[in-house]
């Protein structure tokens, strides 16, 4: 288990180090000049010289890498171009109301999948079944700005029952954060959803098909107790895989959702910083949401090896 760990923690490294230099090498390929922004229209060649020397612009790309990753190391992710603040504090106040989102579209996503994936599973082929797989199919093919835009049409502008946009804190105002995190939660966790009731329900179908279910059934087992007991623990091992790649996932696509309901969190802020050319902020923010994609999937390899032992043994995982 030791050496399995170490062996993912080793990779997880190396991928967020090249993530790092890809992230730094592509925002300076984004045209703009980042002095321009900053200084105005108006500003003299002069006065941009200044904040590029102010920045370290001017220095190679390779210098100001080394500078960047020495300082990120330390902790310290910079301070935005644009508004002169601590993009560690930036990321401080925004990252709480995304992972808040992300949280609320996880719970919506399994109370949908998990149910109405065994569900399809166990009366495979019939209207349940064709039901859970339209619906599946309508979730992963719609895109969430529609999705959005239908509900603040329907929800908010015809029938006025939840605000069509904006953010409360959940301390200062636990009803009308859970009014206007409503839809935006259904809307990011609708392709989670999807995604998994798929996986559970072709999953459970192949373990509802395996000897041992069948020995469990000629013993005179009631059906329900065949499913909760023995199957749904096996049939549920394929998806923490699928589970946690999507789980990162949450928050990448938590962009356009923040951008349609006005919430100001992660989503918002990625997109503030690369309109800008806010080099460090782009950096800072990218780099965090990798660091938390390359976590989630440590701790569902994790989680996975120690459900299945067998993917800790070296080529055994494609035999498992």
């Amino acid at each position: 288990m030791l050496e399995f760990l170490v062996q993912r923690s080793v990779i997880s490294v190396i991928t967020l180090f090249l993530i790092s230099l890809i992230v730094f090498t592509g925002v300076r390929l984004i045209p703009g000049d980042p002095a321009r922004v900053l200084a105005g229209t108006d500003a003299d060649e002069a006065g941009l010289e200044e904040i590029r020397e102010k920045y370290g612009l001017k220095d190679p790309i390779p210098l100001q890498y080394a500078r960047w990753i020495g300082l990120t190391l330390r902790g310290d992710l910079g301070e935005s171009i644009r508004t002169r603040e601590s993009v560690a504090r930036i990321v401080a106040v925004k990252l709480p109301i995304t992972l808040q989102l992300a949280g609320y579209a996880l719970v919506v996503a399994l109370l949908i999948a998990i149910p109405a994936g065994v569900l399809a599973a166990v009366r495979r082929n019939t209207a349940w079944d064709y039901l859970a797989s339209g619906l599946s199919l309508c979730g992963v093919s719609v895109p969430n700005f529609w999705l959005g835009i239908m509900l603040i049409l329907l929800l908010s502008v015809r029938l006025g029952w939840l605000p069509a946009s904006g953010f409360v804190p959940l301390a200062e105002d636990p009803v009308g954060n859970t009014q206007r995190m409503v839809m935006p939660a259904f809307v990011l966790g609708a392709a989670l959803a999807a995604v998994l009731m798929r996986q559970t329900r072709n999953s459970m179908i192949e373990v509802l098909s395996a000897d041992y279910i069948r020995t469990a059934r000629s013993k005179g087992l009631p059906p329900r107790a065949v499913v909760f007991h023995h199957a749904i623990r096996n049939g549920l091992i394929p998806v923490i895989t699928i589970f946690g790649l999507q789980l990162g996932a949450l928050i990448s696509g938590a962009v356009v959702t923040e951008q349609i309901f006005v919430v100001p969190g992660f989503g918002r802020l990625i997109v503030e910083a690369v309109f800008t050319r806010d080099y460090p902020l782009v950096q800072g923010v990218v780099l965090i949401t990798a660091s938390a994609y390359v976590v989630i999937n440590l701790l569902v390899d994790l989680a996975y090896s120690l459900v299945n032992p067998r993917i800790r043994v070296p080529g055994s995982r494609g035999n498992g």
